[in-house]
């Protein structure tokens, strides 16, 4: 199975590992991954945790992103940065890391991310 740890996950602008990001502003995250049976592909989400405070018909923001353009490798460092919408809650968000490689393993890891006015 492809193994992974998170480096950095927080602010884009000052590529932080506070697990934190600003609504309207940028995640940064920067994860190694090691899969001998090459990548075939990532994903990322992250969903809110529990109760968010907004009332009202609202669709609440969620992330679920696929990467192929680490397909093939054995081991890289993943340094990407994915927008916080604007529409998004402040609160606790789940963060997760998944790694499937290309004899069907998969792996993931997991944090919690605190999403913050700007």
């Amino acid at each position: 199975k492809p193994e992974i740890t998170i480096l950095e996950l927080g602010e884009g602008d000052s590529h932080g590992n506070d697990h934190t990001a600003k609504i309207g502003g940028e995640l940064h995250m920067e994860v190694d991954v090691i899969a001998e049976g090459k990548i075939d592909y990532i994903q990322v989400r992250i969903h809110p945790e529990g109760e968010h405070e907004e009332e009202g018909e609202h669709e609440e923001w969620e992330l679920d992103t696929t990467y192929t353009k680490f397909a093939g490798l054995k081991n890289t460092t993943f340094h990407e940065h994915v927008e916080i919408d604007a529409s998004a809650e402040a609160g606790e968000y789940h963060f997760d890391f998944i790694v499937t490689d290309m004899e069907g393993n998969q792996s993931s890891a997991e944090a919690e991310l605190q999403i913050i006015e700007n």
